[in-house]
């Protein structure tokens, strides 16, 4: 067995928290697998605490601490590395990273803009400058930040989800950057698609909805299946 990586506690609140509960189960002489026996959590769970990868249930940490005797540390620290790993992001949000980092599939459908896990810094700052009009430019970077970092889901090294859009033609037709911000927004988008091997994302017609067929095309990279997609056009007028 290789060794272990060491957690670097310096790296972020998370890490630390995971450095200090692998420090206090191994000193207890516990593996991960005695630590969550007795709890509705696997070791690999566990792991990805320590890690810093994860964030740590509350239910979770109280077990921790019974067991290893810390007089309810962890339960206590859960919402600082909670808040910590969601920075830049809203509350409500905070699943949605969570699962994305897990997540075999993700799909989207975006009618009224590039979804967020595909967009440049300059479409992301150009969002959040809209929907906060009276933010300071800080509060708008940390939030640019945050959305940059939810794209390191696509980097070669990590453990990538299948990954497919549906657009609609108006996010081509009324861009809402400068015409060369757009240009880098839509070849970061074929960069994405060329190196994931799922295709570009399908582009519903103005005026049309979409409807999904039974059938399912296989990707290329991963064998896995993609939805497909038919263009619907609305009536003019109720039947």
């Amino acid at each position: 067995m290789g060794q272990r990586k060491d957690i670097d506690g310096s790296a972020s609140v998370p890490t630390f928290y995971g450095k200090e509960l692998c420090w206090k189960r191994e000193e207890a002489g516990l593996t991960l697998q005695q630590l969550v026996d007795g709890s509705f959590y696997g070791p690999s769970h566990l792991s990805e605490i320590e890690r810093g990868e994860r964030w740590m249930p509350a239910e979770l940490a109280e077990h921790v601490d019974r067991v290893l005797g810390t007089d309810g540390f962890f339960k206590r620290r859960c919402e600082d590395v909670r808040n910590a790993k969601r920075r830049g992001h809203a509350r409500y949000f905070e699943r949605v990273l969570e699962a994305e980092k897990h997540a075999e599939a993700i799909e989207e459908w975006c009618p009224t803009l590039i979804p967020g896990l595909l967009q440049t810094d300059s479409y992301a700052r150009a969002v959040v400058r809209a929907t906060h009009p009276l933010a300071p430019d800080d509060e708008v970077e940390e939030k640019v930040a945050a959305r940059m970092a939810r794209g390191r889901l696509f980097e070669d090294n990590h453990r990538t989800p299948v990954y497919w859009a549906a657009l609609s033609e108006s996010l081509l037709r009324q861009p809402i950057l400068p015409p060369q911000e757009t240009a880098e927004q839509l070849e970061h988008i074929a960069t994405l698609a060329r190196a994931n091997g799922t295709g570009p994302p399908e582009t519903a017609p103005c005026g049309a909805g979409w409807a999904r067929r039974a059938t399912r095309k296989s990707t290329p990279r991963s064998g896995a299946t993609r939805p497909t997609w038919t263009p619907v056009s609305w009536p003019s007028s109720p039947p």
